[in-house]
């Protein structure tokens, strides 16, 4: 999954590249689909694992390719697993039986994104203005354009969860996959 993850998300990147101020570092990222499936079905320790494999893509497109923040764009990886965490923590505070309505879905995507939103916030605010020349002027108002684009992912992350934990195939593959585990 950390692998579909990458895929979805430098996939994404490449493809959906938002005009934002002349900065290319605004991009659809749907890395997080396999992360949010992994920490709802199996729960935090393998949703933070593969959040911080499935950030590794997406850290190289936007701190190398894209971008010039090298090293400190390590923290994507991190804001990826505290995702998986919290998304897998809230899951399993839920309990089986909750984990298939709707409203409990949503609500666990949403609060499990809440520290790698505040993460981001960080980032671009505290850090990027350190390192990147001439950040401290357009990081701000990156961040707001990145959290507006990040909440919309997770969203329709959140919403194709909720389509994919009601189908009974997806439920049965993910068996067949994860020895062990139950999800019916």
């Amino acid at each position: 999954m950390g692998a579909l993850g990458n895929v979805l998300g430098v996939v994404a990147i490449l493809l959906g590249r938002i005009p934002a101020g002349g900065v290319a570092q605004v991009a659809l990222d749907f890395s997080s689909v396999a992360i949010v499936i992994v920490a709802i079905f199996t729960g935090p320790r393998l949703g933070a694992l593969t959040g911080l494999i499935s950030g590794i893509g997406p850290m190289v497109i936007f701190g190398y390719v894209y971008g010039s923040t090298g090293p400190i764009t390590a923290l994507l990886p991190v804001g990826k697993a505290l995702t998986g965490l919290f998304v897998g923590i809230i899951a399993q505070l839920m309990g089986s039986n909750r984990k298939v309505r709707t409203p409990f879905i949503l609500a666990a995507v949403w609060i499990g994104f809440i520290p790698e939103a505040v993460l981001t916030w960080f980032y671009f605010v505290n850090l990027v203005p350190l390192f990147v020349q001439g950040g401290s002027f357009w990081a701000p108002g990156l961040a707001l354009t990145v959290l507006v684009k990040g909440w919309t992912e997770m969203t329709i992350i959140a919403f194709l969860t909720v389509a994919l934990v009601r189908s009974a195939g997806f439920r049965a593959f993910l068996g067949r996959i994860v020895p062990g585990q139950s999800f019916q």
